[in-house]
């Protein structure tokens, strides 16, 4: 019998959330740099153009020839302020570019995660990416930030590789990947466990590995 750990959507979904946050930030900037910033530039040069042809007369007549140079252009005539600079539009298509890029990659994580599963069997541990190691493979299993953060790394022998196969059950359904660290413990032993102790079992299923299958959708081997 194996036990399978199903990708939890409600990880991802937080860098989904962030992702498209960083996006409307970049199309933002974006239309910043291409229109908003332009167009006041526009408007606050004209006003400053105008208010130094009109310098030292009367402010009534300024601000009805503002007014109606305004008007005739579809303008708010409410006072621009100081022009945009060339270095604030082009710092705009920066930004742009940056948020986007980051966007894209935080979005990224839900589409790259989607329908990825860790799953123990009467062996070993397996992946839907491909990665894989027998439990008679494995040199130690570090729990240091399992309490903290639900990361617990496992060291195994591939050949004449060290490689490191990371249990997370914050990425994946907390349960079973609970379930599937205590199979890992059961049949690697104690001596090599550091950074916390073993799992017991009344933390994973209380004692029935039976109930625990059939509660997490178990796969037969």
């Amino acid at each position: 019998m194996a036990i399978r750990s199903n990708n939890d959507p409600r990880f991802t979904r937080r860098f989904l959330l962030m992702g498209l946050a960083a996006v409307g930030f970049a199309l933002w900037s974006l239309y910043d740099g291409a229109i908003g910033y332009p167009h006041q530039r526009e408007r606050a040069l004209a006003h400053e153009k105008l208010h130094e042809e009109q310098e030292g007369g009367d402010p009534v007549v300024f601000r009805d020839k503002w007014h109606a140079y305004a008007n005739e252009r579809g303008w708010s005539t409410a006072y621009p302020g100081e022009p945009k600079s060339e270095a604030d539009i082009m710092m705009q298509y920066v930004m742009a570019a940056i948020a986007g890029t980051i966007g894209l990659l935080l979005i990224s994580v839900p589409i790259r995660s989607r329908g990825t599963w860790i799953e123990a069997n009467e062996t070993g541990i397996t992946s839907s990416w491909g990665q894989s190691l027998r439990f008679d493979q494995v040199e130690s299993l570090d729990k240091r930030k399992w309490r903290s953060k639900g990361i617990a790394k496992v060291t195994y022998q591939d050949g004449n590789r060290r490689r490191r196969f990371v249990l997370d059950d914050y990425k994946f359904d907390r349960y079973s990947t609970d379930a599937i660290l205590y199979e890992l413990e059961q049949r690697i032993g104690p001596e090599k466990i550091t950074g916390g102790p073993p799992e017991p079992a009344s933390d994973v299923h209380g004692g029935d590995s039976a109930d625990l299958a059939a509660a997490n959708q178990d796969y037969s081997g």
